[in-house]
């Protein structure tokens, strides 16, 4: 997935005009691609991937119609990168000996760096090259003793290839944070720093932007893939949400507080009479006709309280009132929903929904090694390509468990702060479906659960004990925009219509009551009481 907005240009910030690097998001992270005649650096540790990255981009720049020099050193020869790079589906044999040419330096090496760095200018202005990728400095470095003679073979290539207009990548074997590589760093106007890590028994590979003159890159670790397209760069989220912020003045205006809104842009404001209903007639009266629309509701519950039933629910509900749905599961695949749902009324309605041209897409992506960065990136494609204005996600502890497991425990409270930003970005209503542990909880903790603290909106479901019988119970006791019946509801799952959500004459005498005393659960009334940010606030 690319991202337009908020990604600087040439024209945007007036620095020199830059080029496309043709690797999938590696512009965006760069805040605008390499600059032209820029000696960029691709650092990192054997198997990173930095071959891979700088020939990509060399035959990206050829298939633009820029005449190529790639140079190896002592690492490999050049029929040998050419082997390599023949099992990409970016290598081009028609662009070899003409518009790309591939040579060795080793034949200038033992001549010393001074005339290996002469050599190198001649053969790019012989063959008119305008991109030159020199893979392999450390074979380079280790001709020479002197390491000022290194760095100032950099500075000489670089400032030459410069001049001619030419932009030069420049591959080496380092660790991308080494003090001792960094007075050869100086010299780069870009600095590329590769990682390629065991997290556990789970291979992890990523690219940070270190530095790039006259840019504002996206800052931090993002992921990066790497099969038989080359290298795909996922760009953190946090990082490219927060870049469409910070290239805006809008956070940092003062707010208008006037009660006359007629001046403001009508697509910014939240229209709380517009409602995502489930068409189910009682939950629907607690929400006050539905979900207000643009809004992120978590659905907590214990296992087997009609959680992802709800989501059905949901979903097809949206596929009636014409609206694109999209529904990413981990758990169920489609053949389990659909033995769900045929159990209820509800079998046929998913088969024709996510029969194509349904209305309903439907995802499973199996919970294992995920990757939240790639995760996000399918997860907003995905949503812009179907143009979705419902989403389900069943579970969200699966990807809150992915961004644990990616090496910052810090790390989830951002992302989905992140991620309710970029679904509210595209005004889509989203239910995040989450277990909670205990089959029988004491008392709402809802602060406990970092996205019930970020979701607009709170759907508690749990099956509760009283005297010999188990009840289902749920309700609202949060709901940021809007008015809603904080009472505590009972509900049932039977055909043929699924969820069913009591009135409160239907549940038997003291039911209701009983379960809060029995459990020590506040009692909840239908008195409104608004809190300090518009939501309702259970009362005991």
């Amino acid at each position: 997935m690319n991202y337009p907005d908020g990604v600087l240009t040439a024209e945007s910030t007036g620095r020199m005009p830059s080029d496309a690097t043709g690797v999938p998001n590696l512009d965006v992270i760069l805040g605008g691609g390499l600059p032209r005649g820029a000696l960029v650096l691709v650092v990192g540790p054997p198997g990173s991937g930095k071959t891979t990255l700088a020939n990509q981009m060399a035959f990206a720049a050829a298939h633009a119609g820029r005449r190529v020099l790639i140079l190896t050193a002592l690492s490999e020869s050049a029929s040998k990168l050419i082997a390599h790079l023949r099992s990409f589906r970016f290598f081009d044999e028609s662009l070899i000996g003409d518009t790309v040419q591939v040579l060795s330096l080793q034949q200038f090496l033992s001549h010393g760096l001074p005339t290996t760095a002469d050599e190198i200018i001649a053969m790019a202005k012989q063959g008119r090259s305008s991109l030159v990728v020199l893979d392999g400095f450390r074979g380079v470095r280790g001709a020479e003793v002197d390491a000022q003679l290194a760095r100032q073979f950099l500075h000489d290539v670089g400032t030459s290839l410069s001049i001619m207009g030419a932009t030069t990548i420049i591959t080496s074997e380092a660790e991308p944070r080494d003090a001792n590589f960094f007075p050869e760093a100086t010299t780069a106007d870009v600095l590329l720093g590769l990682y390629y890590d065991l997290g556990g028994v789970r291979q992890q590979r990523g690219i940070e932007v270190i530095k790039v003159r006259g840019a504002a890159p996206l800052p931090g670790l993002h992921s990066v893939a790497l099969g038989a397209n080359g290298v795909i760069v996922y760009p953190r989220l946090e990082a490219r949400i927060n870049a469409v912020h910070e290239t805006s003045d809008s956070d940092w205006t003062p707010q208008d507080t006037e009660y006359d809104t007629s001046n403001r842009p009508s697509e910014t404001m939240l229209d709380i009479s517009d409602r995502a209903a489930f068409e189910l007639p009682e939950l629907d009266g607690l929400l006050g006709g539905g979900l207000t629309r643009s809004t992120s509701t978590l659905v907590l519950g214990s296992l087997g309280t009609g959680k992802t039933l709800l989501g059905m629910h949901f979903s097809l509900a949206g596929v009636r009132a014409g609206e694109p749905v999209l529904y990413l599961g981990f758990r169920e695949n489609y053949r389990q929903l659909l033995l769900k749902a045929e159990a209820f009324d509800l079998g046929e309605q998913l088969r024709a929904a996510s029969a194509p041209g349904g209305g309903l897409t439907l995802v499973r992506r199996p919970p294992i090694e995920l990757n939240p960065d790639i995760l996000a990136d399918r997860l907003l494609g995905l949503l812009d390509m179907t143009g979705a204005k419902r989403l389900v996600v069943d579970s969200v502890a699966e990807i809150e468990r992915a961004v644990r497991q990616n090496g910052d425990m810090q790390r989830p409270a951002n992302y989905m702060a992140a991620l309710v930003e970029a679904l509210e970005a595209r005004r889509v209503t989203t239910l995040f479906i989450k277990e909670t542990a205990n089959v029988v909880t004491a008392e709402l903790a809802l602060s406990a659960d970092l996205l019930a603290v970020v979701a607009e909106n709170v759907i508690w479901m749990q099956q509760v004990t009283l005297g010999s019988q188990l009840h289902r119970v749920l309700s609202v006791p949060k709901m940021r925009y809007s008015a809603h019946d904080v009472t505590l509801r009972e509900f049932v799952i039977a055909p043929p219509a699924g969820i069913r959500v009591m009135q409160p004459f239907e549940s038997g005498n003291g039911v209701l009551a009983g379960i809060a005393a029995q459990h020590n659960t506040p009692t909840f009334v239908s008195t409104q009481a608004p809190d300090g940010d518009g939501s309702s606030i259970v009362q005991p």
